[in-house]
């Protein structure tokens, strides 16, 4: 019997007035699994990630370790999620942010895990303690990396982790990205950088026009041919 995935998407649908959003994707994501989804803008990813989070509603079936939506506080004790908008109170600090979220999340531990991948990505004492909006985006990102790292989940869901990061801190990303993959986490995350997603990724999801196709593992001139033929 195969292993029971980490996440499992079936006929997943949200779609807006304007005919755009997602229709019928089916995936699965499996533990120790990078599963990325890339497309042009608009095409649906940003969408049919706030659905697998629970941020939007939709059609369809989301499975996370087996639980549905019917079951939405497990599903999301057991997922982390970075969405498009890495919305913080902006007259807090990072290490208060950290501190509240081990509380809402009942994971002792978090914020001390939080203060080491802070430092992971560059982020030192000074920063942690001053309000989020004194500091440039560059650093809100990270910050946002740091606390969705932060947890221990065998689900990470991440719309464009490589947002606003300089080279190193890509690279930091890719290496963090891999090492918790060989933890056995499951990851999916939305990229524009088709580079990174092939570097990455098990498995690739194609999206336009609201469509998910599955090219498997593949190179950058097949995904660049799946988005062409697609637009």
């Amino acid at each position: 019997m195969s292993a029971r995935p980490a996440l499992e998407v079936l006929r997943l649908s949200r779609t807006y007035r304007s005919g755009r959003g997602v229709r019928a994707a089916s995936f699965q994501v499996a533990r120790g699994e990078i599963v990325a989804l890339v497309g042009p803008n608009g095409a649906g990813k940003t969408t049919l990630l706030e659905a697998v989070c629970g941020l939007a509603d939709y059609l369809g079936s989301v499975r996370v370790e087996g639980f549905d939506r019917e079951q939405e506080a497990a599903q999301r004790a057991r997922m982390a999620c970075l969405p498009e908008d890495r919305d913080f109170p902006p007259f807090l600090a990072g290490s208060t942010v950290a501190r509240l979220a081990e509380r809402f999340w009942e994971q002792p531990g978090l914020e001390h895990r939080f203060v080491s991948e802070a430092e992971r990505w560059g982020l030192g004492a000074a920063e942690l303690e001053t309000p989020v909006f004194a500091l440039s985006q560059g650093m809100r990102e990270k910050l946002a990396l740091a606390l969705v790292f932060s947890r221990t989940v065998p689900l990470y869901v991440l719309d464009e982790p490589e947002a606003h990061l300089d080279p190193i801190m890509r690279d930091r990303l890719e290496s963090r990205l891999e090492g918790l993959r060989s933890e056995g986490s499951a990851l999916l995350l939305a990229t524009h950088d088709v580079h990174l997603a092939t570097r990455v990724a098990d498995s690739i999801l194609a999206i336009t026009r609201g469509e998910v196709a599955d090219l498997g593992r593949v190179g950058v001139a097949e995904v660049l041919r799946a988005l062409d033929s697609g637009s």
